[in-house]
């Protein structure tokens, strides 16, 4: 029996029998819409976690910080608990070995200093980072105006858009600032200053603070980890740092103990190329002695916490397919009590044990298919009214279908409908010719 017969003779015996049929296939319908929703849901809670954390900053950058030898907890071996660990410095050595490392894209320092962003009489609080211009695109900084520090930039800011929004007088009070309008600045046209002189504006302002005059080359947008923070280069940073530790002493003040050394820095930010190796990078970096972190931390701590209602939701689906496999099963095996003289004419006239064993698999395979086809519509369709209602109520809790979970649904729903079909097909072929001719 040719395959064009076998599958034009199995579509026939199932349009004999169309109510039958049609419930069989609502089964595997409903477990298929099932199935497919609650893992969607999981999928679209892990990418709305995945899309608020990257609103934070890059998920492939890691926070590598020094370790002074004081008592540390290891991350993953709890016969290091409570031991000290050697001092790891981060350095222009350490910074060396992190570039030599797979996967690692870009490295830079981190320097952080708080001061003034001026402009005319207007101030704004701002965290002031410098880091290796050549690597601020590929930490992940992104600008919505203007553009980003480049290798060739030895001076110039990109600035927050939450900073640019803060401006205020510093001449008013608190209360008058709380009433007076936001003041319209353009930075990127404005005379821009910086000053680490927190009272610059007011009678209380230090005349011996020189303010330093810089180009603001990009405005990153609000919100996100970087709305509140003006990136410069590093050289220029360390410049400031190095003005400002002049004038301390100029006034006494010969700064903390615990003040780093020269060539030292408190932190360095590490981007590995690819997302998958962002835990293998930093446990290999934290081996080093060093404290490493990163938002892939935080996302994976999320999805942790989820992880059982996912496993819930994919088990109400699962159960929904069994059902259907039941159904899909007990429509088999009637069709060979019902067609039993059929089957042992089928093997008098000469069809082959194995002609009769497909065209049941294959009649329960096409009851699999057609319901995962019906199945992934609707599915679609229950999608759409997921995230319409999760969008009105606010809620994580989205759905998200994947071309690849479209494509398992189908080949799962079939593969389903031939295992539930290969025990009645076993039965049609043991089948006496004799005794299903005689049975009426």
């Amino acid at each position: 029996m040719s395959t064009r017969d076998l599958i034009m003779m199995a579509v026939r015996n199932l349009w004999k029998r169309k109510l039958r049929t049609f419930l069989t296939i609502l089964g595997v319908v409903i477990g298929t819409t099932s199935i497919v929703v609650m893992i969607s849901i999981g999928i679209g809670m892990n990418e709305s976690f995945q899309k608020q954390v990257e609103e934070w900053g890059s998920l492939q950058v890691i926070d590598v910080y020094s370790n002074n030898g004081d008592m540390y907890i290891s991350s993953d071996a709890n016969a290091n608990r409570g031991k000290p660990q050697k001092k790891a410095v981060l350095d222009a050595a350490a910074i060396d070995k992190f570039k030599q490392m797979e996967y690692v894209e870009a490295v830079s320092p981190i320097v952080r200093e708080s001061m003034l962003l001026v402009c005319g009489k207007y101030v704004s609080n701002a965290s002031f980072i410098g880091i290796d211009p050549a690597a601020m695109e590929a930490l992940g900084y992104k600008v919505e105006e203007g553009r980003t520090l480049t290798a060739e930039d030895k001076e110039g800011i990109v600035v927050g858009r939450d900073v640019i929004t803060s401006f205020y007088n510093p001449k008013l009070s608190w209360q008058m600032q709380m009433q007076a309008e936001a003041p319209e600045i353009n930075v990127m046209e404005d005379k821009v200053i910086m000053t680490y002189d927190g009272n610059y504006g007011t009678k209380y302002a230090n005349k011996s603070i020189k303010p330093i005059k810089t180009p603001v080359l990009g405005i990153m947008p609000d919100g996100g980890g970087n709305g509140y923070n003006v990136v410069m280069p590093l050289k220029q940073m360390e410049k400031i740092q190095k003005d400002k530790e002049a004038w301390k002493k100029k006034q006494g003040n010969t700064g903390s103990a615990n003040q780093k050394k020269k060539g030292e820095y408190e932190q360095v930010a590490v981007k590995v190329s690819d997302l998958n190796k962002v835990q293998e990078v930093q446990q290999q970096i934290k081996d080093m002695g060093y404290q490493a972190s990163s938002l892939t931390d935080q996302l994976n701590t999320m999805k942790e916490t989820t992880k059982m209602l996912r496993i819930v939701l994919g088990a109400i689906g699962a159960v929904s397919l069994i059902v259907a496999a039941i159904g899909i099963t007990n429509t088999m095996v009637m069709a060979i009590y019902e067609r039993t003289r059929e089957i042992g004419i089928m093997k008098v006239i000469g069809a082959s044990l194995r002609d009769i064993k497909l065209l049941f698999l294959t009649e329960a395979a096409f009851i699999g298919f057609a319901g995962g086809v019906l199945g992934i519509i609707t599915s679609f369709l229950m999608s759409l009214i997921v995230n319409l209602v999760a969008t009105k109520q606010a809620s994580e809790m989205t759905s998200s279908i994947p071309v690849w979970l479209y494509l398992s649904a189908v080949a799962f729903a079939t593969v389903i409908g031939v295992l539930s079909g290969y025990l009645p097909a076993k039965r049609a072929m043991k089948l006496s010719a004799l005794t299903a001719i005689k049975t009426e």
